[in-house]
């Protein structure tokens, strides 16, 4: 799992529920850049090559933890923590 420490509530990413579909790219891109392009993205979702189902979720340093990607995620991979509470999707 990643933790990311940012401006907003921290988001906790659990890969191993990531079915791939890269909405919470297209959504944090159109966030962004008024755009869908997943390469603008503030989250980077990416297959590992060893494994056919699994994949890598990260962020960069432009991510402020506005929780876009936590509210699209319909898998369950991406949460997000609210201060003296359980995790919210």
């Amino acid at each position: 799992m990643v933790t990311t420490t940012r401006k907003g509530l921290p988001i906790i990413a659990d890969a191993s529920k990531c079915t791939g579909c890269l909405v919470c790219e297209l959504r944090c891109s159109l966030r962004f850049e008024k755009a869908f392009n997943p390469a603008k993205a503030a989250i980077v979702v990416r297959r590992r090559v060893e494994a056919a189902n699994e994949y890598e979720i990260s962020f960069t340093d432009t991510c402020d933890n506005c929780g876009i990607c936590v509210r699209y995620c319909s898998y369950g991979a991406l949460t997000q923590v609210k201060k003296g509470k359980e995790a919210l999707r």
